[in-house]
């Protein structure tokens, strides 16, 4: 399982690295965001479950040390309402 853990790691920062390097702050939110909305779990949680509580502890530091958190959670009924409108609008092919 290890194995095979880091080689997807592998593969996941070779291709979105350089996608998530041009994001902007607000883009970075949303992602977050969307991850959230998409697995259930916040990036912080996937982190905790794949690498483990110190390195999700280390990446949220990082995260907060830049004004973001990797705790973020989605809302579709509260304050992200207008996104899971857009999000919905997308799926449908409206977009």
């Amino acid at each position: 399982r290890e194995k095979l853990s880091k080689e997807l790691q592998k593969q996941l920062i070779k291709e979105y690295t350089p996608i998530i390097l041009k994001m902007t702050f607000a883009e970075g939110k949303v992602l977050l965001k969307l991850i959230d909305r998409e697995t259930k779990n916040t990036a912080f949680e996937i982190i905790k479950e794949f690498r483990g509580g110190f390195v999700a502890g280390f990446w949220q530091m990082f995260a907060k040390m830049f004004g973001n958190n990797l705790k973020l959670e989605y809302e579709p009924e509260g304050k992200d309402r207008v996104m899971e409108q857009i999000v919905t609008y997308y799926e449908m092919g409206w977009l």
